[in-house]
């Protein structure tokens, strides 16, 4: 089981991830977020990160010109909430998470979307997140409801990464029921609901209650 910290905001943030030898570290560019980052604050934190850790570029409705940008910072991921080009699939020499918020009519939409795609670009896609229905709301959505419906054909191929409102206390069920290949959290670890900043304590609990469930990948 894989691990994402998600919207890393400072240099020591860099630190507990390292120390914690998680796997993907998410910046956030979206000038709406709390998390929102520069680039060049983001190259800072990105120099301070183990070299094992991939950086994720999280991004909504980019354009192609803003996602070349994120890759020449040095980003290993692209991950797109929102609208995804498909000249940005034609174009990027880098892997794309599409993210799809879990509400019925956006699921539905995107997974049509992204099965008619062309080969090489749906071949692009490397992995798909799974959000609750407000991207970065912090809350779940029923897991065991909507196990069937992350069982599609599309995931068989493709990384799955579990995000919306996990911590340390709910992510072991939340594996036990979608199996996942990686857990993404971003306020599961943060103290305080009204500033932003990690915890080092609570990703040190989040780390430790993914690593002591077992994983089992279901869907092949």
């Amino acid at each position: 089981m894989k691990i994402k910290i998600c919207g890393i905001t400072s240099e020591k943030e860099s630190d507990y991830l390292n120390d914690n030898k998680v796997d993907f570290a998410g910046f956030v560019f979206y000038e709406k977020s709390k998390r929102n980052i520069t680039i060049d604050k983001a190259r800072l934190i990105m120099n301070r990160l183990d070299s094992n850790i991939k950086k994720v570029a999280v991004m909504v409705s980019p354009t192609l010109e803003e996602v070349i940008d994120k890759e020449d910072a040095g980003f290993d991921v692209i991950q797109i909430h929102g609208e995804l080009k498909e000249s940005i699939l034609d174009k990027t020499r880098k892997e794309v998470w599409c993210a799809i918020n879990l509400s019925d009519e956006e699921y539905d939409d995107k997974m049509r979307w992204i099965m008619g795609l062309k080969p090489n670009q749906y071949r692009r896609i490397t992995g798909i997140v799974i959000d609750s229905k407000n991207f970065g709301s912090g809350q779940t959505f029923d897991w065991q409801q909507n196990k069937d419906k992350l069982e599609s054909k599309v995931f068989k191929d493709k990384t799955f990464i579990l995000a919306g409102g996990l911590n340390s206390d709910n992510v072991s069920e939340a594996i036990s029921i979608l199996n996942p290949d990686i857990v993404d959290v971003s306020s599961g670890v943060e103290a305080h609901i009204d500033k932003i900043g990690k915890d080092k304590r609570l990703i040190d609990s989040f780390v430790l209650a993914v690593n002591q469930k077992p994983a089992k990948r279901l869907y092949y």
